[in-house]
């Protein structure tokens, strides 16, 4: 079986050979299609509608190998392994094997990002080991959902969220939310509010560009970011963001410097998946922050939160 793996993950397990400032603390993993993912998205190059370059996520290459390459290289150096599938025939009978294989050599917890599938299929992907889900939501509205050509319906990817919370139990399910797409802040907030009620948690992501190479406005995206770590510890964002201005008309009572880290499942940095090492927006180690320290703090001045 043909996967993709991220250069990051090849070299930790002494398949690549590429310097790293930061290495990735999870073994990314990607499902491989020869005619590319069914599915339509817009941002993604690994949909069948793109014409960027599919060995690319992101900013990161993620190079072809063979699963039976990775299983015999596999060394227990992260602290996550998270595989990701494209709509293709059979994919979930792939996944599923996948998953089989990696967890006949290694004991770490597993994550899987996924499209929606019936409640049935979720529950045997827990039976297999499975401990934390994806779901890639994208969009902050309907009518972007529309617009960037996601796959199935906004109704059927919330059912799907609330089966899997209920498969996979409170706080094990992230909603991939890709910020710069065309929404609104206030719809932003309102949806990452819409997540955490449904016992969900958000895994933040910053659109970039491929083609113009750029990225979002980055204090629209810090103002999101510390949304979520509002949320995680129980508050309300809209008790402290002034959606009309993008700015925090309270201090917001959380740790600002821990709301910029990547936000994924446990153990997942990405480290520069949609970043550059001279412009961070989601940060992969307390040490790159660090080195960073003072473009952060006047990053958060600029919206009316001090340090």
């Amino acid at each position: 079986m043909l996967v993709r793996a991220s250069i990051g993950t090849l070299a930790k397990l002494g398949l690549s050979s590429v310097r790293m400032s930061d290495e990735p603390t999870t073994a990314y993993f990607l499902q491989y299609s020869d005619n590319g993912c069914l599915g339509k998205c817009g941002f993604c190059n690994q949909s069948r509608m793109t014409v960027g370059r599919q060995d690319w996520l992101g900013k990161i290459v993620w190079p072809l190998v063979e699963s039976s390459l990775i299983l015999r290289s596999w060394r227990d150096v992260f602290k996550r392994i998270c595989f990701q599938t494209v709509l293709k025939k059979g994919f979930i009978t792939e996944a599923k094997s996948f998953i089989q294989g990696i967890s006949g050599v290694s004991r770490l917890p597993i994550s899987l990002a996924i499209t929606p599938v019936p409640k049935g299929v979720l529950e045997e992907f827990k039976e297999l080991g499975v401990s934390e889900l994806g779901v890639g939501l994208d969009t902050a509205t309907r009518e972007l959902f529309a617009k960037w050509g996601k796959p199935y319906t906004w109704e059927i990817y919330w059912s799907f969220i609330e089966n899997a919370v209920e498969v996979f139990g409170r706080g094990r399910v992230y909603v991939h939310l890709i910020v710069g797409l065309g929404e609104r802040l206030r719809e932003a907030v309102d949806t990452l509010i819409k997540i955490y009620s449904a016992g969900a948690r958000a895994a933040l992501f910053n659109y970039f560009d491929t083609g113009s190479m750029k990225s979002i406005d980055k204090k629209y995206y810090r103002v999101v970011q510390l949304a979520v770590e509002l949320l995680e510890n129980g508050e309300n964002p809209l008790d402290y963001i002034d959606v009309d201005a993008g700015v925090f008309k309270r201090q917001p009572p959380v740790d600002v410097f821990k709301a910029l880290y990547t936000r994924g499942c446990p153990g997942c940095n990405r480290p520069f998946y949609t970043d550059l090492p001279s412009s961070i927006y989601n940060y992969p180690s307390r040490r790159t922050l660090e080195k960073h320290r003072q473009i952060v703090i006047e990053e958060l001045r600029s919206i009316g939160v001090m340090v």
